[in-house]
């Protein structure tokens, strides 16, 4: 096991660990998740830069469109008004 692989396992168990802190920490599970999947997209190119083959440029892109599609999901979520806030918004006559 070379340097940059050794790197690659370290930055997926930074992800872990720093997800796992920021859900106890800000107890906001969108940051953790975000916090994760970076982590977890750097390791997945530094193993690319180590190893490339058909399977780890597979791999990285497949967790690159997982990321892109979980982030922007989760995000319009958020952004998405809630049915009581909704409710709260047509009865406020301005």
């Amino acid at each position: 096991m070379n340097l940059v692989v050794g790197a690659a396992w370290g930055f997926a168990a930074a992800g872990i660990v720093l997800g796992a802190g920021s859900v106890i920490v800000f107890r906001r599970p969108l940051v953790a998740l975000r916090v994760m999947l970076e982590l977890f997209t750097a390791a997945g190119l530094l193993r690319l830069s180590a190893d490339v083959s058909w399977e780890t440029i597979a791999a990285a892109g497949a967790l690159i469109a997982v990321r892109q599609v979980v982030t922007r999901t989760l995000a319009a979520d958020l952004r998405s008004p809630t049915p009581a806030g909704a409710l709260f918004r047509s009865r406020v006559r301005w």
